[in-house]
């Protein structure tokens, strides 16, 4: 069996996007950028069950029978790839690597949930930044969410994140990483690069 993801083309999704159930009848994998994963089982409101980032694969529910209405959302700009597989071996292989990967996004996503908040604040900026070939003397960058995003995801409040932000900031933890880049447009979707160091 072969997927028709091969004709399939990288997409791009800009903050507050979203995939629709069609575009996860395949397999995409996340080249730049976070998403969230939202759960809405029955009447209840969707809650937040974890981020999904690059590497990570998407739409593996749909060949395992998830019956759970899912929202898939990009939390800061996206790039997306097809993945293509020739048969159900290749297949059954790419949806284990998957597993594996959801099963340790659900742990970090418990992490950002418990502890002191500014712990949780920095956890989840060491999961956004791009650890690629980091070297752990000098800060990691990232593009931060907006601050109802980052609240609803450690479960906070936006009052609370911003203030640990400028904590941060104050502690020169955090800090812009080029202010000259920076864009109107980021500006006001709350979405800024900082870099991080401990």
């Amino acid at each position: 069996m072969k997927t028709t993801s091969t004709v399939l083309k990288r997409r791009h999704l800009l903050p507050r996007q979203t995939m629709a159930a069609d575009d996860l009848q395949v397999l995409w994998r996340i080249e730049k950028g976070a998403m969230r994963i939202d759960s809405q089982m029955g009447t209840e409101a969707a809650s937040f069950v974890r981020l999904a980032l690059p590497g990570d694969l998407l739409g593996m529910e749909h060949f395992v029978g998830v019956s759970d209405t899912l929202t898939i959302r990009a939390i800061t700009e996206v790039s997306l790839s097809p993945v293509s597989y020739l048969d159900d071996k290749q297949l059954t292989k790419l949806l284990m690597s998957a597993v594996s990967t959801s099963y340790q996004r659900c742990r970090e996503a418990v992490s950002l949930r418990s502890g002191p908040v500014d712990n949780r604040v920095k956890r989840l900026l060491r999961l956004l930044a791009d650890e690629g070939g980091v070297d752990p003397n000098k800060a990691s960058s990232c593009v931060l969410p907006s601050l109802g995003n980052m609240a609803e995801i450690i479960h906070s409040t936006r009052e609370t994140v911003c203030r640990v932000l400028n904590n941060l900031k104050e502690a020169r933890l955090l800090a812009y990483g080029d202010p000259e880049k920076m864009k109107r447009r980021h500006l006001e979707n709350r979405e800024h690069l900082f870099q991080f160091s401990e």
